[in-house]
């Protein structure tokens, strides 16, 4: 491969060089409602009443919260009579008066587009319903007529799963698309000589049901790869806010990706073609193979590029322009996604990362607990959201905050305070508890409670002094949205390499095991950090729409860079190859720790 001018290659540990500091003075920025903290609100069964709904929200406005995200769960044991079916004519009642309570006290509501997690509930239908890819296979001898039952094995797919490819595959290296000559489940056809190997592709159902669903949003999980899926469900939640002057939430949110085995959409195989030049299914063999060669890491790299573009186009981008439609905006989780994480966080207007229990700082003298939760988002994986946010412009990141710490009332401020701190310095401005349960006032202590820690709601012992707490909160919000991002580098994300090299097909990025899925990434992450840099990281897409002025890199937010450092990817994009020589070419530095690229991912780049 051709050497590169002005491209640095850099074997070493980086180095710190000293900074220059400035000071301006400045009035401190005056305090408003997104400088304060939200909360996930857990509404048990949504059993609310508008007395308790007053009390619930002057407190929290007492001691200084900003934001209440709604996100209605199961109920209470043994108080069904006085639970409210999400979207019901009651309910929407009881939100309006939430809006209406919440203004009062200074506060906003914001508003999961659903109940429990993922998306999904009773309107779904089996059509619109999450998909897996299910496999029949079948040995023919060629040269006579055959008639050959395809169907499903797994009798639970029997009544779901469709066809959309019947394939013949010859050992000389033949194919043949025998899918039009299935009619009423049974292939005839007079097969060439030879040995022919049939696979029958259909497109299944994970009848994955929601979550922790409340009363009247039970029903399966929607697909997120499917625009009609998407489009029906919104239509959902456009019938009741259509129906009513109420304000829409000031911004719907989106919990994790947790839709589990969905690794398939109708039509993925007529899409795929549209999106990588060549047809997936000529290659099932590969794609199917336990085995792991070059032709079979470089199917499946498509494979997952494909569902990250259709995840991004199909239910990210369609949600967040229908919550502009209705004057709202979104905010959401991405990690976990079968999907480039850069570029789904920067489809939405506020980015959300997620801790997930607690960090050990080795502080002197602060308590441990037996029953204490190891953190698995350090601050590699924190920072997706805010570098989305920050090479975009967007003036919020969010966080969900404290998930897991320890169990209930035993975890201390003390505690929490330390990782707080880490959001803080990973990009976060404003955080989300996770969270609140709405409890009436004269319930026996400890009130409703919701089995996810931590509990911020006035039954906890410490809640006298969470208004401290929430003032030093704002006070750090205030300081940290009034200022622009100012990190040293962006660090390419090697997402090639990852859909090249991890086993399997399905590939989901969740927080549990992202040291598996990139640990070349967050090794070059950590040797920056522990040099006395900061970065934000930066996909193929928007390297296309970064530009040079006096030598710095300037991405499509306005953000400002030294150089992009590429942390050793083997495989790239020539389109971003060539993107990265002509920043070079106008005075841009641009870092390749440890190699250069050796080659193109996926077979899309050949065309074949």
């Amino acid at each position: 491969m051709k050497k590169f001018t002005k491209i640095l290659i850099i074997c070493c540990t980086l180095l710190p060089t000293p900074l220059a500091l400035s000071a301006q003075q400045a009035e401190w920025p005056s305090v408003n409602t997104e400088m304060k903290p939200g909360s996930r609100w857990w509404l048990m069964g949504s059993a609310l009443d508008s007395l308790n709904l007053a009390y619930n929200l002057g407190e929290y406005g007492k001691a200084g919260m900003g934001t209440m995200e709604i996100t209605p769960i199961y109920g209470v044991q043994g108080n069904d009579k006085n639970e409210i079916p999400f979207l019901s004519e009651r309910w929407m009642n009881m939100y309006h008066y939430t809006v209406e309570q919440a203004k009062k006290n200074g506060m906003q509501i914001d508003m999961n587009t659903g109940t429990g997690w993922p998306f999904g509930g009773p309107n779904v239908t089996t059509e619109d319903a999450a998909c897996k890819l299910v496999i029949s296979e079948y040995d023919v001898k060629g040269g006579k007529k055959t008639v050959q039952p395809i169907d499903v094995t797994d009798e639970k797919q029997k009544n779901y799963a469709k066809l959309e490819r019947l394939m013949a595959y010859s050992e000389k290296g033949d194919i043949i698309d025998l899918t039009s000559l299935v009619k009423d489940g049974e292939l005839t056809w007079k097969a060439p000589k030879g040995n022919w190997h049939l696979i029958a592709a259909f497109c299944g159902k994970t009848l994955q049901a929601v979550k922790r669903a409340a009363p009247g949003g039970e029903g399966l999980v929607i697909d997120h790869f499917s625009k009609r899926a998407v489009k029906n469900y919104l239509q959902g939640f456009d019938k009741v806010f259509d129906n009513t002057s109420t304000t829409p939430p000031h911004l719907f949110f989106n919990d994790s990706y947790e839709v589990y085995e969905a690794d398939w959409t109708e039509g993925l195989f007529d899409e795929f073609e549209i999106l990588r030049g060549y047809k997936l299914e000529n290659y099932l063999p590969q794609f199917l193979s336990e085995g792991r060669d070059d032709t079979t890491a470089r199917v499946i790299s498509d494979y997952r590029e494909t569902l990250s573009d259709m995840l991004l186009e199909n239910f990210t981008k369609q949600w967040t322009e229908w919550a502009h439609k209705r004057g709202s905006g979104t905010r959401n989780q991405a990690h976990g996604s079968p999907g480039n994480l850069i570029d789904l966080y920067a489809t939405v207007d506020v980015p959300e990362c997620e801790g997930f229990g607690l960090s050990d700082f080795g502080i002197k003298g602060l308590r441990k607990d037996s029953l204490t939760r190891a953190n698995f988002s350090d601050l590699s994986m924190l920072k997706y959201a805010s570098s989305a946010a920050h090479i975009t412009g967007k003036t919020y990141t969010s966080s969900e905050t404290f998930t897991w710490l320890t169990e209930h009332f035993r975890t201390s401020l003390s505690q929490c305070k330390p990782d707080l701190d880490l959001m803080f310095v990973s990009g976060v401005n404003h955080v989300f508890f996770h969270g609140t349960t709405y409890s009436p006032k004269d319930d026996p202590w400890p009130g409703w409670k919701f089995y996810a820690s931590i509990d911020m709601s006035m039954t906890n012992p410490f809640w006298k002094a969470v208004p401290s707490f929430y003032d030093y909160i704002t006070k750090c919000q205030s300081f940290l949205q009034y200022g622009k991002p100012d990190n040293d580098f962006l660090l390419y994300l090697p997402i090639y390499d990852i859909w090249y090299e991890q086993g399997g097909r399905f590939l989901m990025f969740d927080i549990h095991k992202m040291g598996e899925r990139a640990p070349r990434f967050i090794e070059a992450v950590q040797r920056i950090e522990t040099a006395g840099y900061d970065v934000d990281y930066i996909s193929d897409k928007y390297i296309g729409e970064t530009s040079v002025k006096d030598n710095e890199l300037l991405t499509p937010g306005g953000a400002k860079y030294k150089a992009i450092i590429v942390p050793g990817a083997k495989l790239m994009p020539e389109k971003t190859l060539r993107k990265l020589l002509e920043l070079a070419d106008n005075g841009a530095t641009i870092v390749f720790l440890d190699q250069y690229p050796e080659d193109v991912p996926g077979k899309s780049y050949f065309r074949l």
